[in-house]
């Protein structure tokens, strides 16, 4: 070993004489473990360090040869043979001149003292070591490894002035293990005019100080060295020095950003503005290429097409004004548009308004004309059936267009536009507002007094008194409520189609448990509707009753539930349209399908299956009428007959037969289209 890592270490020696330097180098660890004795060597060698005394300076080549496996520095390999080689006179017991490097015995060459191990110095066992090293030298380790740091200086040329005097030089530093040296280089711009390269060849540079040259040590990011009287300062290194540095136990800084050169500045700023220049050069050939071929294109496709959309411009405002019935006609080759106007109305005689050109969005002066941007002038997005257009401060409303517009809408826009009805409502008369009641009375007489100075009795029809006297049509209700224990409050409404009266009795407390009394609730009476009043002041009448409706009663809430055969079989023998089944409910298939529950639904739908006993989709008509007949509370003979037709292959199908999937999908599909509630067919009979 020691022809191999001796020569590279400088070591304190107490057996050292002539005043020579043993200092260690500070990029050698090794050297330092030496120096101490913290290496443990193999048994049978000791070390001497006398010899490091013979030249101060090692020098030290960079190329090492491979020699029995092992890297051997060519310098020193003729000297090891010469100073340690072996021979019989100097051979010891144990040894063997004829056995090879191996043939050796151990004895013990350690020595324990108060600092720790001691080396023993022994020629012959140094000699037998370096033969055959367990581990690499130290000059081995640290041979072509570099350090390498970024790291820039200031310059300033006198024969320049201003800004551009003072140069930022962006260098990078390179450190070199092996023997300390540095090299600094500065990379080549073109056209610089300065003198880049190669600044500083390899070679030691000393401190200011005189205490040596720099080492590993004085090098990190954000730290000063001065070479040859120029201030440099490190603010990056790669990520192989940052590496290096951490195993060494050396925290790296983070990198530093370097000032900017006023003339790469300058220069970059220049050669931005010719790239930009000569982007919007080809940038601008580019855009006229495309308007041209754009315009082909559009010419060759959209040639002779226009869009016809009708519009009034209501001018009434001003003095004299009045409504203008228009005709605006879309060019889509070149996005022009023209106007024409009707004399006296829609169907008048035509005439010019305004001749063909581009109308922009916002007229404000008349480079407004000549702009080249599309998106300002009126386009297609903006023209549609209820849209305003701005014609030069005139705003036009389009309430129609014809049928070829139409039909391009709806093939390349996916819009439908339909007819907007411009005519005006007429003007009604104003009037007073009614005064409240006074509370004496009924509202009906109050109203009287307001209308004439000798008030007349309210008109009472006295066809629908004797029709319906002695009548009275009966709903069971509940309570619609906020709090829970009132919803089960039960009650029975007697409507008297008489004179529209309404009497309410409660049951909550008939046989039950319920902490409610039973009893008389509302007085016969008739009800207001919410909201009315006055002249507009409206009663609750026959048509409002019916199961599932609703009945507010002095701001409280009752949904009607159930009702008597009575009652069922006065509303089936109404013949009248506007009864509360055909004008509260709508068709006989959207009533059935309201009465019919979400969970109902699949309960009817398994009774159709298990009645089609032949599982060939059809009942008969009995078993129809047998399954809904819970649900036909209300329906009169023309509705049932409405239900049955939904079911019938077809109108002339007299077999009595009824399809009940198309029945069912009919009746709940009707639902779904009015949005009452979701309709799901379930699966069909195996």
């Amino acid at each position: 070993m020691r022809d191999r890592m001796l020569p590279s270490m400088r070591i304190h020696n107490n057996n050292t004489s002539h005043g020579q330097n043993t200092s260690l180098p500070a990029f050698s660890n090794m050297s330092v473990i030496a120096a101490s004795a913290a290496i443990p060597f193999q048994p049978g060698c000791q070390i001497n360090f006398s010899f490091a005394q013979r030249n101060a300076h090692f020098p030290r080549a960079s190329t090492l040869e491979m020699g029995r496996g092992q890297p051997v520095d060519k310098f020193h390999a003729a000297q090891r043979t010469r100073e340690f080689g072996t021979s019989q006179r100097e051979l010891k017991p144990g040894w063997s001149a004829s056995g090879g490097s191996r043939s050796w015995t151990a004895p013990s060459t350690f020595a324990s003292d108060a600092h720790g191990s001691r080396v023993m110095s022994s020629r012959r066992s140094v000699a037998s070591y370096l033969e055959r090293p367990k581990t690499l030298p130290a000059f081995v380790h640290v041979d072509k490894v570099q350090l390498r740091f970024k790291m820039w200086f200031k310059d300033d040329l006198a024969v320049l002035t201003g800004p551009d005097r003072t140069i930022i030089h962006n260098t990078i530093l390179t450190y070199n293990l092996i023997d300390d040296s540095i090299t600094i280089m500065e990379p080549r711009q073109e056209n610089s005019g300065l003198n880049q390269g190669l600044l500083l060849r390899r070679q030691r540079c000393q401190k200011p100080d005189g205490s040596g040259p720099y080492t590993w040590r004085d090098l990190a990011v954000g730290s000063q060295i001065i070479v040859r009287g120029q201030k440099c300062h490190l603010c990056d290194c790669d990520q192989y020095t940052r590496t290096w540095y951490n195993e060494q136990g050396i925290e790296v800084e983070e990198p530093l950003q370097p000032p900017l050169d006023p003339n790469e500045v300058r220069e970059r700023n220049e050669r931005k503005k010719r790239k930009d220049f000569e982007m919007a050069k080809q940038r601008r050939i580019q855009t006229d290429l495309m308007r041209v071929e754009e315009v082909k294109h559009r010419f060759l496709t959209y040639d002779r097409k226009v869009l016809r959309f009708y519009g009034v411009w209501d001018d009434r405002k001003s003095i004299f004004g009045e409504r203008h019935y228009v005709t605006l006609r879309y060019y889509l080759f070149d996005y022009t548009l023209d106007m024409q106007e009707y004399e006296g109305g829609p169907g008048g005689r035509k005439s010019r308004f305004l001749v063909r050109q581009k109308i922009p969005k916002r007229f404000t002066r008349l480079e407004d004309l000549s702009s080249d941007d599309h998106n300002n002038f009126v386009g297609l997005d903006d023209l549609f059936v209820g849209a305003t257009v701005t014609v030069f401060g005139k705003e036009v409303v389009l309430y129609d267009c014809d049928e070829n517009t139409r039909r391009y809408y709806e093939q390349q826009v996916g819009q439908t536009m339909r007819r907007i009805d411009i005519a005006e409502p007429t003007v009604p008369i104003p009037r007073l507002p009614t005064p409240p009641s006074n509370g004496l009375g009924a509202e009906e007489d109050s109203l009287q007094n307001t209308k004439m100075l000798r008030p007349k009795p309210v008109y009472r029809d006295m066809a629908k008194y004797k029709k319906y006297a002695g009548k009275v049509m009966r709903f069971t209700a509940k309570w619609d409520s906020e709090k829970p224990e009132e919803n089960c409050r039960t009650f029975i409404i007697s409507f008297y189609p008489a004179d529209d009266a309404v009497s309410i009795w409660e049951t909550s407390g008939d046989g039950r448990n319920t902490g409610m009394a039973s009893g008389k609730f509302l007085e016969r009476t008739r009800l207001t509707k919410t909201g009315t009043h006055g002249s507009k002041l409206a009663y609750y009448k026959q048509s409002d009753f019916c199961v599932g409706a609703t009945i507010v009663a002095f701001s409280r809430r009752f949904v009607l539930t159930t009702m008597d055969n009575f009652t069922a079989r006065m509303i089936d023998m109404a013949s009248d349209d506007t009864t509360a089944t055909g004008e509260f409910m709508g068709s006989p298939s959207a009533r059935l399908a309201m009465q019919v529950g979400e969970d109902e639904r699949m309960a009817l739908m398994e009774s159709f299956i298990l009645a089609d006993r032949t599982k060939s989709g059809t009942i008969s008509l009995e078993d129809v009428m047998e399954i809904l007949a819970k649900h036909l509370h209300g329906f009169s003979d023309a509705d049932v007959m409405a239900l049955v037709d939904l079911g019938r292959e077809h109108t002339r199908d007299f077999s009595g037969g009824i399809k009940y999937e198309k029945l069912y999908n009919r009746v709940f599909e009707t639902l779904h289209s009015s949005n009452d509630a979701p309709s799901s067919f379930p699966p069909s009979a195996p």
